[in-house]
């Protein structure tokens, strides 16, 4: 089969140029001693832009840690004698758009989901922040992987405040979770001692799903739910691959590697032949399938991170005992690596172009995204994950690894194409790859590489 071809970056020699901004003038802006300790910002007022509705910087108000945002915002006005301002807009990605063409810049720093804030960075419309501020710190702001989707062309342009508890774990996306309770009751061995001793494997995972299913007089307790594009991402993933790879000789779809193709192709012989009854027969996306688990209908399910920990509605707040696992790994997985993918990144946070004042707003910004004292470590951040939210500290654990490892899906821009195909058609994963292969091509020139290329002039080789 004639695969994506490789195409390889070359930067040293490359201009690169914001192609939609090339009629905005840069303003001159006052340097500002960066050492914050020094910073004086002569009383100017930051207005931050919000999309997320009736929180504090993401929390639900009235929380411990919505105070401690609001502290902090309290602590940054005094500490750099300046004033924030907080404007909520659940549009703002068309309110960006809006002021940077009009040349009236509304919001100095903007908060919203990656998956509507890649647009206004393609257009131009936002500052890159890689020599602002420091980006290397990837406890605070993020890894690579995490922010690739606003790694473009020559710089990054949004972060996320990682260091701060629980924002971005609802965008880590399709981890297991397990019910525990069933484990017991039906005298299981749990799968985290599989993850434990390294044993989680594709095969160790078919055999799972049979011994968990359960047939009783009056109903059939299915070893796992999916909504299976989520299963067959989850599953891709599991070999050590990603939907954009690079390698020396730069940037190609994961999906046309060895690696993929083995990948789909075992995800679709375990769901269609080998433990086609082992699943539960409907659709679990969204609410049904977080029923399911509760109810205590499947042993396991994959969902998004939303699901698990956002609000009263998901499964960390109504079961009684949940473990969290990976997906089990295939051959060519770097054994104990778990990715994660997602497709928009909540609480992406970015600076507007022509903002009154560039400098002054980074550092508003940095200090802002600081640690909470209760938290100054990742190391603490785990703790707390683990004796506060999961019923198991190796939970916490796992998901650290799979954040830590999350990568863009090119969702948006048309990647998910194989894996909905996958979803509903009986044909092989050759024939699917094959008739998808041009769009995919399109995929890798247009926005990969783009991509590829934030990544390299931000972080390097």
């Amino acid at each position: 089969m004639k695969r994506v071809s490789k195409i390889a970056v070359f930067f040293l020699s490359v201009l690169f140029i914001l192609s939609a901004c090339q009629t905005f003038e840069p303003e001159i802006v006052p340097e500002y001693n960066t050492d914050v300790s020094a910073a004086d910002l002569d009383g100017l007022n930051f207005v931050w832009g919000h999309a997320y509705t009736g929180t504090v910087y993401g929390y639900i108000d009235g929380t411990a840690h919505s105070d401690m945002a609001l502290n902090r915002e309290k602590e940054v006005e005094e500490t750099l004698n300046c004033t924030i301002e907080v404007e909520y807009n659940g549009d703002i990605n068309t309110a960006i758009n809006t002021a940077v063409m009009s040349g009236q810049p509304r919001y100095d720093i903007a908060i919203g989901g990656s998956y509507g804030l890649v647009d206004p960075m393609r257009a131009g419309f936002l500052s890159g922040i890689s020599s602002l501020i420091d980006v290397h710190n990837t406890d605070k702001w993020g890894t690579p992987g995490m922010l690739q989707s606003m790694l473009w062309k020559d710089d990054l342009y949004g972060v996320v405040p990682y260091a701060w508890p629980e924002l971005v774990y609802n965008s880590t996306d399709y981890p297991i979770v397990v019910n525990e309770d069933l484990i017991t009751k039906y005298g299981h061995t749990d799968p985290r001692e599989y993850v434990e001793n390294g044993t989680w494997t594709w095969d160790k995972f078919e055999e799972v799903l049979h011994a968990y299913t359960t047939q009783e007089a009056d109903r059939t307790i299915y070893a796992m739910a999916i909504h299976p594009p989520y299963y067959f991402i989850s599953m891709f993933l599991s070999n050590g691959v990603t939907m954009s790879m690079y390698d020396e000789n730069g940037v190609s779809c994961g999906l046309y590697s060895e690696r993929g193709i083995e990948a789909l192709e075992r995800a679709a012989k375990i769901l269609r032949e080998t433990c086609k009854d082992c699943f539960y027969p409907a659709d679990a996306h969204g609410g049904p399938g977080v029923d399911w688990f509760v109810n205590g209908d499947i042993f396991m399910l994959t969902l998004r991170g939303y699901e698990l920990l956002k609000d009263e509605n998901c499964v960390m707040y109504r079961a009684n005992n949940v473990g969290y696992i990976p997906y089990p790994q295939g051959p060519n997985a770097t054994k104990n690596y778990y990715y994660s993918d997602h497709s928009s990144l909540e609480y992406t946070t970015v600076i507007p172009l022509n903002v009154k004042e560039l400098e002054a707003t980074a550092i508003v910004l940095s200090e802002m995204y600081e640690p909470f004292d209760a938290y100054k470590t990742k190391a603490e951040l785990q703790d707390y994950m683990g004796k506060q939210i999961f019923f198991d500290e190796r939970d916490a654990g796992i998901m650290f690894n799979m954040i830590s490892h999350a990568e863009y899906g090119f969702f948006k821009e048309g990647g998910r194409s194989v894996i909905d195909t996958l979803k509903d058609s009986t044909e092989s994963v050759q024939v699917i790859l094959e008739s998808l292969e041009s769009k995919y091509q399109d995929i890798l020139e247009n926005y990969m590489i783009p991509h590829y290329e934030g990544r390299i002039a931000v972080y390097g080789e």
